[in-house]
């Protein structure tokens, strides 16, 4: 059987926070696949119903409410893990004016990352490419082929992301991820900037789908993929990678396809997305024999499909990397945790409810869901840039050549905002203003536990940390909570201080 400190462990990677219920079912289902495969069938929980009922498109609060409820109640956790993860590696922000006032579509297009999220990859890539919200993001609706006279060229925006930062990378990769390099030691390029020219005219001639015109002002559902307006697409040869030439006189269509398909089969694109979602699940330093792993799978499922992001998530979460026992010792195993996942770990954990006047909306105190970037870093599509919060490459130890992504956004200021912000979560937790107005958790069972500092402390290590905190934090947290009375609100202020002490402690932000 599974035990409880593995399936906190295992659930802390695959899903926004192990609770009580979710740990049960996990050990029900007896293996960590047939979990996952009940994940893959369950119905997906989507924002759009949500913000098209609550607001008028233009109100950014309602897509962080409905992310959050998601976040913290969707059964389909694994899905909305998911579509995290590949929301972070095909970017789109709403810090843009038009797209901060197109919240359906916005929520359009995390939702499909939802629906897409064990799908396959070339499906997805067309999915994103054509969507309207990554045309407006990244500049590629009404993109047009050269106009001398009019001083236009193309525009590269897309065709550069495409490449860099969606599918395969700037340099050759071997199927294990690592770089390859040519004779005198330098990593080789997989393209230049001729290449990405080629490509810009690939992306020409794509426009919203209810224009009345290609220069039109009017307002655009950006719910509906772009279509193709033949007059401004370049219809001239196209030298593409590995030097694959589109012939002239194709159909935008025609050159779109032939150009995803040209993307598709280059060798990076396993190990690429391989090491991204490894990243974003469970750990920052895979060694290249579980990136490998991974990228074999991409490229067949087992079945010769290539591509099958089901398969590559369960190869991601099952490999014997990620499911080895957790050595405290080895530093290049896990992962700072995201602090928005710090903050989903001690809602999940505690059955977090909102407040009867906060109608059904998780937030904190400090903040409101919609601006909790501001204290945390980071909230569901708001990323400064397409370069996501954080780079993928992010050095811990250049020495060692150790990456760490999350530490990026972790500054003195992030760092203490945060740990006061959950401070104020477990601290006012049972005020009654607080019950009233803000998202509160629930530590009833947790008092009841609270006569017996050492039964208490290990039940939180369990809880909250899967069972890592050394056993002389572990002795000393036992010893200090120990020197608190045992009354009716000394059971309470024990709760209290084991929780924000083990919360805010360094084993809270590395995920082993």
């Amino acid at each position: 059987m599974i035990s409880r400190a593995e399936a906190v462990r295992f659930l802390n990677q695959a899903t926004f926070g192990a609770t009580e219920a979710a740990i049960v079912g996990l050990q029900e289902a007896g293996t960590y696949e047939t979990w996952i495969d009940q994940q893959i069938a369950e119905t997906g929980s989507f924002t759009a119903p949500y913000v098209r009922a609550n607001s008028n498109g233009s109100l950014r609060t309602t897509r962080h409410h409905i992310w959050w409820q998601n976040a913290i109640t969707g059964s389909d956790q694994l899905r909305q893990r998911m579509a995290f993860a590949l929301s972070e590696i095909f970017v789109v922000s709403d810090i843009d004016y038009i797209l901060s006032n197109s919240q359906y579509g916005m929520c359009d297009f995390y939702d499909m990352l939802a629906t897409e999220a064990f799908g396959n990859f070339r499906e997805l890539l067309q999915q994103v490419t054509l969507h309207p919200v990554m045309g407006v993001y990244l500049s590629m609706v009404r993109n047009e082929k050269a106009d001398p006279s009019r001083n236009i060229r193309p525009d590269e925006n897309f065709a550069r992301e495409i490449l860099q930062l969606f599918t395969i990378g700037l340099y050759e990769l071997d199927i294990d991820g690592q770089t390859r390099l040519d004779a005198e030691g330098k990593p080789q390029p997989n393209y230049d900037q001729t290449t990405v020219e080629e490509f810009a005219k690939v992306f020409t001639g794509w426009d919203h789908a209810d224009s009345r015109a290609w220069d039109s002002n009017q307002e655009h559902d950006l719910t509906v993929p772009m279509v193709a307006n033949e007059d401004f697409h370049d219809t001239s040869t196209k030298t593409l990678l590995y030097a694959v030439t589109l012939p002239a006189g194709q159909s935008a269509a025609q050159d779109l396809e032939a150009a995803l398909d040209n993307i598709f089969a280059h060798t990076n694109v396993a190990p690429f997305i391989a090491t991204a979602l490894i990243k974003r699940f469970v750990t920052s330093n895979p060694t290249p024999a579980y990136i490998q792993r991974v990228a074999e799978t991409f490229n067949d499922n087992g079945s010769g499909v290539s591509g099958d992001l089901g398969s590559v998530i369960k190869a991601v979460l099952l490999d014997d990397e990620a499911r080895k026992s957790r050595n405290n010792d080895d530093e290049t195993f896990g992962k700072i945790k995201e602090p928005l996942l710090r903050l989903s770990q001690l809602w999940r954990a505690f059955d977090a409810v909102p407040g009867p006047e906060a109608d059904n909306v998780y937030h904190t105190k400090v903040k409101t869901s919609d601006r909790i970037a501001e204290v945390i870093g980071q909230s569901p599509m708001t990323s400064p840039s397409v370069f996501n919060f954080f780079l993928p490459d992010h050095p811990l130890d250049v020495e060692n050549d150790l990456v760490a992504p999350e530490k990026q956004i972790l500054s003195e200021v992030n760092i203490s905002s945060t740990n006061n912000m959950l401070f104020t979560q477990i601290e006012l937790n049972d005020r009654a203003e607080a019950q009233q107005t803000q998202t509160t958790i629930t530590i009833d069972r947790q008092i009841a536990m609270a006569d017996d500092a050492k039964v208490l402390v290990d039940h939180l290590d369990k809880l909250l940390l899967a069972g890592q905190l050394p056993d002389e934090i572990s002795t000393a947290l036992v010893d200090s909570i120990e020197s608190l009375p045992t009354d009716d609100a000394g059971r309470r202020t024990r709760v209290v201080e084991a929780l924000y002490c083990i919360v805010n402690s360094p084993y809270h932000y590395v995920q082993k």
